[in-house]
């Protein structure tokens, strides 16, 4: 079984502008309001690939009701603790004219650390040998940054293979606790080790670092310069997939299901790195983050290119 954990769930209300205008009215082309966070985009995404996975984590009571109504209108199985408070409103600014995203976050509800270890009393007891949990996105307020370590040290001893999505701190201390596999972008990857990001050595040397330490697999986003994949096996390099942008809302997450959904069928490095570059393309090519089109992965996933590094 597949679980993806989210601590930090948000309401993503995506607005779509001709041009964002600093101190004056702006008109509304467009919008949609969509159920997010990471771990929820990643669910997402895996349906997409006719792919179960049950998206549980913490939800805030007072509007818990619409998360879930909301998932399980997309056949996504749900297993949230509730607690009280209310999930935060995320509001993402798109311009059309040259489609910049300005992402407008809240904090969210405020957790204990009783809260998290209440949740992890609950859900441990449903994880089993050669499941698969990703834990992805930001820590809530109140909850110790290294606290992806400590779920990927109880996650471990239940001989459950985690995959790690984070930034910052979180992602620092999640690494030290050797995660099966994590997936940066260039940007969160430079802040928790000495790299070039301008330099392709630099960052093929980091991401081998982290296999040294028994990270079985690294993925690296890069952007609009493609991804790098590096495993025990090899390291691969893939270019960014040319398509036209929507939205680049939830384009990492979809690279993190795509990693997920390999670990479990037994892709090869090559496969899984064109997966990951075809998830991500389509969902650039989706509006806000709703999950993108199968068909269209289907189409991309052949047209992508691959090298070995």
């Amino acid at each position: 079984m597949i679980y993806t954990v989210t601590l930090n769930p948000a309401i993503d209300k995506t607005i779509i502008l001709e041009e964002l205008k600093k101190g004056e009215v702006n008109r509304i082309l467009n919008s949609r309001v969509d159920v997010g966070g990471k771990g929820i985009n990643v669910s997402k995404v895996l349906c997409s690939l006719n792919t179960r996975s049950i998206c549980t984590g913490i939800l805030g009571k007072e509007n818990s009701d619409f998360f879930l109504k909301y998932l399980t209108n997309l056949g996504i199985d749900t297993n949230f603790h509730i607690i009280s408070g209310e999930n935060r409103t995320n509001i993402k600014i798109v311009e059309k004219t040259n489609y910049i995203l300005t992402d407008i976050n809240d904090r969210g509800f405020k957790m204990t650390m009783k809260d998290l270890d209440n949740f992890l009393s609950y859900f441990l007891f449903f994880v089993k040998e050669g499941d698969i949990v990703v834990i992805s996105g930001s820590l809530p307020e109140g909850i110790d940054s290294d606290s992806y370590g400590y779920i990927i040290e109880k996650l471990k001893e239940k001989k459950a293979k985690v995959v790690l999505d984070a930034d910052g701190e979180p992602l620092y201390y999640g690494m030290k606790s050797i995660p099966y596999a994590i997936k940066p972008n260039i940007d969160e990857l430079k802040k928790v080790m000495e790299i070039d990001e301008n330099d392709m050595d630099s960052i093929l040397s980091g991401g081998k670092r982290l296999v040294d330490t028994g990270i079985k697999k690294v993925l690296i986003s890069l952007g609009s310069k493609g991804a790098i994949y590096i495993t025990e096996e090899g390291s691969f390099f893939s270019e960014s997939f040319k398509v036209p942008v929507k939205s680049t809302v939830g384009a990492g997450d979809a690279m993190v299901a795509a990693l997920a959904y390999a670990i479990k069928n037994q892709l090869n490095d090559i496969d899984t790195l064109k997966l990951a570059t075809a998830c991500a393309a389509s969902k650039v090519m989706t509006e806000g983050t709703k999950k993108p089109d199968r068909l269209l992965i289907n189409k991309i996933v052949k047209d992508v290119g691959i090298r070995q590094l």
